[in-house]
């Protein structure tokens, strides 16, 4: 085939071709067509890079030009247009970082306040001990003129406590002439200066002292005596012989200091042979029908009563010899 058959072949085939066109490049010429090269430009990246991504670039710019808008709309103030987080940050650091010629000013005006507390101090403490002196004074001039006036009754006694009998000693030290002495023991009292009193119970006593001197001036004074018993009972000898030789003939139970005691001696089968209610016990070796004991052993039971109150319960044995 010739050359020019070839391209008049090509050619009766392009007259009627028509290419497929995207939907989409008609729909940018339309929007180039009514909105311009910008809107064109803007579907353009739109089908590109997609609907997502473009809503995301858009809402970052706006968030952060938002934001700035804000920020430097809220913390103006109307006159200085300084930010009031300006502002803070200025008086913290002025807080923090004293000048020095503050603190020198500080330093300076303190010690006038502490001296003139100090001067406040001295003087106070002068008048305070000024009236306290005065005080003190009069204090000891009222106890030097209290003991100095010597007493009318005053009573000094020795000793003040023991066991009956206790004999005790009086003495009025005062300068009362007129003594009048009263004993809680129901003994009749004295009007002696230094009266001797003997306590024969045991038990707490007073003793008061009534005195006048010369000018009719009378007083008082009392001490209390404490007196203990001292009771015992002793059972003398160990062995007796009631045979009339004038050598021990009889079996004593003494006691001291005993208000109340009974006594029982028995032989071996538990016969009474001796009873007594007395305070002291005599057993001449007769059985209670006034017959002779046998020799031998026999047992003595005692129950007693202190002066003091005290109870005793005693036992023994003797031993009778003819």
């Amino acid at each position: 085939m010739k050359k020019d058959e070839l391209e008049e072949l090509f050619k009766k085939s392009f007259d009627n071709y028509e290419a497929e066109v995207s939907p989409s490049v008609w729909k940018n010429i339309k929007i180039g067509l009514k909105w311009g090269s910008l809107a064109l430009l803007f579907n353009t990246l739109l089908n590109k890079l997609g609907i997502n991504i473009i809503v995301a670039v858009i809402t970052s710019v706006v968030a952060i030009v938002g934001t700035f808008v804000v920020m430097n709309w809220t913390h103006k103030t109307p006159e200085t247009g300084t930010s009031e987080t300006t502002k803070t940050t200025l008086v913290q650091k002025t807080e923090v970082v004293v000048p020095p010629t503050v603190v020198a000013v500080d330093n300076k005006e303190q010690p006038k306040e502490s001296i003139s507390s100090t001067n406040e101090l001295k003087v106070q403490p002068t008048n305070t001990a000024a009236e306290t002196n005065k005080k003190d004074k009069k204090n000891i001039e009222s106890v030097i003129n209290k003991f100095s006036e010597e007493p009318i009754a005053s009573i000094s006694a020795s000793p003040v406590g023991g066991t009956v009998p206790l004999i005790v000693n009086l003495v009025n030290t005062g300068k009362g002439k007129s003594n009048k002495w009263i004993f809680s023991d129901g003994k009749k009292g004295n009007s002696e200066s230094n009266p001797v009193h003997i306590f024969e119970a045991p038990g707490v006593y007073s003793v008061i002292l009534s005195s006048t001197t010369a000018d009719g001036k009378t007083a008082t004074d009392s001490i209390k005596v404490e007196v203990t018993g001292n009771s015992s009972i002793t059972a003398v000898p160990k062995e007796f012989s009631p045979n009339g030789d004038g050598k021990l003939d009889v079996f004593v139970l003494q006691s001291k200091n005993i208000s109340h005691m009974a006594a029982k001696i028995f032989d071996k089968t538990g016969t009474i042979m001796y009873k007594s209610d007395g305070v002291d016990a005599k057993w001449d070796g007769n059985d209670l029908q006034g017959k002779k004991a046998q020799e031998g052993i026999y047992f003595y039971l005692i129950n007693a009563e202190g002066v003091d109150g005290k109870k005793y319960e005693q036992k023994g044995s003797v031993n009778l010899k003819r």
